[in-house]
C-alpha cells in the first residue's frame, strides 16, 4: 500500500486511512437547529470548565478528584465534539484541527480523539460542484478541462478537492466551496458570539482580553478565507518569499481559472507530516523535519512578516527527494537556488538558516516540506516585527528584562501593571525551561514553579491584542507540531543562531543618520512638552489634587484568604454541631428532626466549602 498522496490547496487523505464513508446525499441546512446545537455544546463546555477546573480546583480536598477524572472527562468532551464537528462541519472542523495540533498544551487523550477529524469530513454531492463551476467559470468542466474527476478526493471545513487535467497537460487540483458555507459560517459565528456575550464580563477574562474584538478579528479572517482569489494571491506571495529556497515548496495557483468560490492549483504529491512511521521508513530524519518546520516559520514570522496561520498536519506534507549531495540545488518555487547571500534567513546555497546544523546532528534522506491551503494567513506590520524580534533576542539570550519590555511594547501587559514581579516570574520560568528540550520540559516540577510565581500568576496582568491573535495561534501550533515530530527538539538551541543572524542583520542595516534624526526629533518633542507638563503639575499641587496610589492587592488577597478561612472554620463548627445534635435527636426517637439537622449540617458544609471568587 502506497502512502504517497496527491495534494493541492487542501489535505487529501488516503482512502484507506479513514473508515468514515463519504456522503453522496445532498446536505440539508437548518440555521435555527444548527445555532442551538453549536451554542448548547459551547455552553456545556463553559459550564464544565467553570465547575470542575475553576470552582472545584479551589477546594483543596477535591483537587485530587478533579485531576484524577481529567482524562476521562476531557476524552468524553472531545469525543462528543468530534461527532458534532463531523456532522456539522464548518468552523468546528477548524477548531478541532487547532486543538489536535497543540501537543505542547492539549492532553494526549483530546488530541487522539481529534487527530483524524480532517479525514472524516464528508464530501458534498457532485451536482453541487458542477453547478458552482458553471456559475463561477461560465462553462462545464468538460469544456474547461481535458479530464475532470467528479468524485471528490478530499473534503475540508470550507471546501473539497477534485482532480483534473488542463488542456496543456498540466495536472491540477480544484477546490470548490461547500454548499451553504457562507450561511453556515454566519450561524457558527452567531453561536460563538452568543457565548462570548455570556462570559465576556467574567472579571479574569474582561481584564485580559476584549473577547468581542478577538471574535471580530477571527470573523474578518474567516470571511477572507471564503474568497479563493485571496487564497491564490497568498500562495503567490509565499512563492515569491521563498524563491530559491531549497526544501520548501508552495504549489502554483492557476489564477486565470480561480474565482471567489473556485480555486485551481498545481497538483503535487506528498506524505502527511504526522505520518512519522512512513517517513522514518523512507529515511527522513525527524530531527531535520522538526528543525526545517521551525526554521521555515522563523523566516515567515521574523523576516517576511507574512505567515501561514493554519499549520495543522492536514496542511503540511513531505515529498521525499532523490538521494543527492548535501549542497544539492534543485528548482524551488519556480526558480533555481540563490547564489548570493540575501540576508533573509537563507544561506548562499539556498538552504534555510539552521538546516545544515540539523543535518549534521541527525542526517537523513533529502526531502521537501510542502505547504497547502493558504486561506488563513497573518501579517505583521514592520513596527510590530521590530518589537517581536527584540523579544526573540531576549528569549535566545535568556534576558528576562528584554522579553518583558517586548511584551509591554506589544500591549500584552495591562496598563499600570508593576513590571518588577513580571520580570521576576519570567526569570523563574527561564530558569526552569531555558535550554531544555521539549521532552525534558515534560518533567519540570510544575508545582515548584507555581509556588515561586503564584502571586504573579494569580494577578495575571496580561491581555491578548487582537492584531496578534493569529500570530499567537500559528506560533503555538508550530511549537506543538514540532514537539510531536521530535520530542527531543530544543527550541532554544534552534533559536540562538537565528537570533545571532537577526542581530547581525539589524547591525548591518542601521542608518545612523536616520536614527540620530529620530532621536533628536523625540528629544525636541519632549523638551517642547516639558514646560506645560511641569506647569500642570504645580497647579495640581497648589490645588491639593495630587494623590498617592499604593498597590495593596497582595495585602487585600491575604485578608480575603483569612476571611475565607474564618468562614470555613465557622461553617465546619456549625456543621459538626448540627451533625452531633442530629445524632442525639435520632437516639431519642426524633427521626424527622434528626434528618432536618443533618440536612442543615450538609448545607453548612456546602456553604463553608463553596469557592468565593476574587473581587
Amino acid at each position: 500500500m502506497t502512502q504517497d498522496t496527491q495534494i493541492s490547496g487542501v489535505a487529501v487523505p488516503n482512502p484507506d486511512q479513514t473508515g468514515v464513508p463519504r456522503s453522496s446525499a445532498a446536505p440539508r441546512f437548518n440555521a435555527r437547529q444548527r445555532f442551538l446545537r453549536v451554542s448548547t455544546f459551547l455552553l456545556r463546555v463553559v459550564i464544565h470548565i467553570f465547575i470542575w477546573d475553576i470552582s472545584l480546583m479551589r477546594i483543596g480536598m477535591l483537587r485530587w478528584l478533579v485531576r484524577r477524572s481529567a482524562n476521562q472527562r476531557w476524552r468524553r468532551l472531545a469525543r462528543d465534539f468530534r461527532k458534532l464537528a463531523v456532522e456539522l462541519g464548518g468552523m468546528q472542523i477548524k477548531l478541532g484541527q487547532f486543538l489536535s495540533s497543540r501537543a505542547d498544551v492539549v492532553p494526549d487523550v483530546v488530541r487522539q480523539e481529534l487527530a483524524g477529524l480532517q479525514d472524516e469530513v464528508p464530501s458534498a454531492p457532485a451536482s453541487h460542484v458542477l453547478q458552482v463551476i458553471i456559475e463561477e467559470l461560465g462553462a462545464p468542466p468538460s469544456e474547461l478541462f481535458l479530464r475532470f474527476e467528479e468524485e471528490a478526493v478530499a473534503a475540508a471545513s470550507l471546501g473539497q478537492v477534485h482532480f483534473a487535467t488542463l488542456h496543456d497537460g498540466r495536472d491540477v487540483a480544484i477546490k470548490v466551496q461547500r454548499p451553504y458555507i457562507e450561511q453556515i459560517i454566519e450561524v457558527d459565528l452567531s453561536a460563538v458570539s452568543w457565548v462570548v456575550r455570556l462570559i465576556k464580563n467574567y472579571p479574569p477574562l474582561r481584564r485580559r482580553a476584549d473577547l468581542e474584538a478577538l471574535l471580530a478579528e477571527f470573523s474578518r479572517v474567516l470571511t477572507l478565507e471564503l474568497n479563493y482569489v485571496e487564497e491564490g494571491r497568498n500562495a503567490a506571495t509565499f512563492r515569491k518569499n521563498f524563491v530559491g529556497v531549497q526544501g520548501i515548496y508552495f504549489p502554483e495557483p492557476i489564477m486565470e481559472l480561480t474565482t471567489r468560490r473556485v480555486l485551481v492549483m498545481e497538483r503535487i504529491s506528498g506524505i502527511k507530516i504526522t505520518d512519522l512511521r512512513t517517513l522514518e521508513a523512507m529515511g527522513v530524519s525527524r530531527v531535520e523535519l522538526a528543525a526545517r518546520l521551525n526554521n521555515c516559520y522563523l523566516k515567515q514570522f521574523f523576516i517576511d512578516g507574512f505567515f501561514h496561520a493554519d499549520p495543522h498536519p492536514g496542511n503540511l506534507f513531505v515529498r521525499v527527494d532523490p538521494e543527492l549531495p548535501v549542497n544539492y540545488s534543485i528548482s524551488s518555487n519556480g526558480k533555481g537556488a540563490s547564489s548570493k547571500p540575501n540576508g533573509n534567513g537563507v544561506l548562499p546555497d539556498g538552504r534555510l538558516f539552521g538546516d545544515a546544523e540539523a543535518h549534521a546532528v541527525a542526517p537523513g534522506r533529502p526531502f521537501t516540506l510542502i505547504f497547502v491551503d493558504f486561506g488563513m494567513v497573518g501579517a505583521l506590520p514592520p513596527q510590530t516585527m521590530d518589537v517581536v524580534r527584540s523579544g526573540v533576542l531576549g528569549l535566545a539570550t535568556n534576558d528576562a528584562e528584554r522579553i518583558v519590555d517586548a511584551l509591554d511594547r506589544l500591549n500584552m501587559i495591562l496598563p499600570g501593571a508593576d513590571r518588577r514581579p513580571i520580570v521576576q516570574a519570567t526569570q523563574i520560568m527561564l530558569r526552569h525551561s531555558y535550554n531544555r528540550s521539549m521532552r525534558e520540559m515534560t518533567s519540570i516540577d510544575v508545582e515548584a514553579i507555581f509556588e515561586e510565581t503564584k502571586d504573579i500568576i494569580y494577578d495575571l496582568p496580561f491581555q491578548i491584542p487582537q492584531d496578534l491573535l493569529y500570530f499567537g495561534r500559528a506560533l503555538s501550533m508550530v511549537a506543538g507540531l514540532a514537539t510531536e515530530i521530535c520530542p527531543d527538539i530544543n527550541l532554544f538551541h534552534e533559536l540562538r543562531p537565528f537570533a545571532q543572524m537577526l542581530l547581525e542583520r539589524e547591525r548591518n542595516g542601521i542608518n545612523w543618520a536616520e536614527r540620530a534624526q529620530k532621536e533628536l526629533l523625540d528629544l525636541g518633542q519632549l523638551l517642547f512638552s516639558l514646560p506645560r507638563q511641569m506647569e500642570a503639575y504645580y497647579r495640581s499641587a497648589n490645588r491639593g489634587e495630587i494623590q498617592m496610589r499604593s498597590d495593596l492587592s497582595r495585602l487585600e488577597r491575604g485578608i480575603r484568604r483569612v476571611e475565607r478561612s474564618s468562614d470555613r472554620l465557622a461553617g465546619g463548627m456549625l456543621a459538626t454541631g448540627l451533625f452531633l445534635g442530629g445524632v442525639q435527636l435520632r437516639t431519642r426517637g426524633f427521626e424527622k428532626e434528626a434528618n432536618r439537622a443533618w440536612m442543615a449540617a450538609a448545607a453548612a458544609i456546602v456553604w463553608a466549602l463553596w469557592p468565593r471568587g476574587e473581587k
